[in-house]
């Protein structure tokens, strides 16, 4: 498993960015909200969907980040530089440690997306692997695919809902960031 941050502070390709990370609350639930807004970067990141290939990082792109205290899902929301969504990335974690600085996840391999009107799975193959080869418990395992089937039930019947409630997030954060 891969250890990752909210500050991102292992992305090479990322020369400057600016960032904010505020305590956020959801109900009873703790933990940290970002925004990250790219200014220079080494190349724009890329990906391909259904044969068509689709920016996701470059500069004047803002991701935002929610991570919730305990929770195994960390969401990555991906804006233009026009602060249009792109889409929605959610990593199914160990569990995040959201209530520190620099709120941090372990990567259990299995992520989805959301991107216009559909929901992927990914890397599920990544995590069997990581199973077979003994880097992960039965337990961890277990509550991965467990999460996972959740959280696609979910992306997928409150896909509009979820889309708005990010937008919004990104509508309020991004006057603070532009004033830090």
């Amino acid at each position: 498993m891969s250890e990752r941050d909210m500050e991102r502070s292992t992305w090479t390709r990322v020369l400057s960015k600016k960032q904010i990370i505020w305590d956020f609350a959801l109900g009873e639930r703790r933990g940290k909200i970002s925004l990250l807004k790219i200014l220079a970067l080494t190349e724009p990141m890329m990906r391909s969907y259904e044969g068509r290939e689709i920016v996701l990082a470059d500069a004047g792109y803002c991701w935002l980040q929610l991570a919730l205290d305990r929770s195994h899902a960390w969401f990555t929301v991906m804006f233009d530089e026009q602060g249009r969504l792109i889409q929605i990335y959610v990593d199914v974690t160990d569990g995040n440690r959201a209530l520190i600085a620099n709120p941090r996840f372990e990567d259990m391999y299995l992520d989805y997306v959301v991107h216009g009107a559909r929901v992927y799975e990914l890397d599920r193959d990544e995590l069997d692997r990581a199973f077979s080869a003994g880097l992960i418990s039965r337990a961890q395992y277990e509550r991965a695919l467990a999460e996972g089937e959740k959280l696609f039930r979910d992306l997928v019947e409150h896909r509009e809902e979820i889309k708005a409630f990010f937008s919004a997030r990104f509508r309020e954060l991004l006057p603070e960031l532009e004033e830090a």
